[in-house]
């Protein structure tokens, strides 16, 4: 982490190695250099890597990353190997793995979206009621909130039918910066 930088979070979210030198923006995850080849490999277009190291590190991106690393991202992105109803149970690899099955599980992981916490049910609306309450949740700084709102398909473009305005609108309307980031 670069200097002045105090996180709780001090282990790669991927493997638990200690002492993560990279980040993944778009997931707001830190990762150890073995994970951070795999992501590379995924494609920027699935994960945006940054070197907490090599990188200039604008104050803002900065303190998002510290907010929602810090505050349960990669629980939004494991949640389904928290859920005891889980019918097929996986485990996260350790440190101490070997590359191909931590990239096994950070494939499954980010680019098959396997773990996040789905919306089950596609009728009446659901999607709509999901766009609806990302863009309720802009107006405040909970961003693991909005990010797990993403996660399962929620539009940041998607304009409310009474306001006319999407989430970004609303975010940037009321000083967000944290949020227009995640988005």
């Amino acid at each position: 982490m670069p200097k002045g930088s105090e996180t709780t979070v001090k282990e790669c979210h991927d493997c638990g190695q200690s002492g993560p030198e990279w980040c993944s923006i778009n997931h707001g995850v830190l990762l150890c250099d073995e994970c951070c080849s795999v992501h590379l490999s995924l494609g920027r277009h699935i994960s945006q890597i940054k070197s907490f190291k090599r990188s200039y590190w604008p104050p803002n991106q900065l303190n998002l990353i510290y907010e929602v690393s810090s505050n349960g991202a990669n629980l939004v992105w494991e949640y389904g190997l928290l859920d005891p109803q889980n019918k097929v149970p996986r485990k996260k690899p350790s440190a101490k793995d070997a590359l191909p099955v931590k990239a096994d599980f950070i494939r499954t992981k980010y680019q098959q979206m396997a773990y996040i916490n789905r919306v089950k049910d596609e009728t009446n609306g659901i999607f709509e009621d999901l766009h609806l309450q990302l863009h309720s949740i802009a107006r405040t700084d909970n961003v693991v909130t909005c990010l797990r709102f993403l996660s399962q398909g929620a539009d940041p473009n998607f304009k409310n039918p009474e306001t006319g305005t999407s989430s970004v609108h609303v975010a940037a309307s009321r000083g967000q910066q944290n949020q227009i980031e995640v988005k």
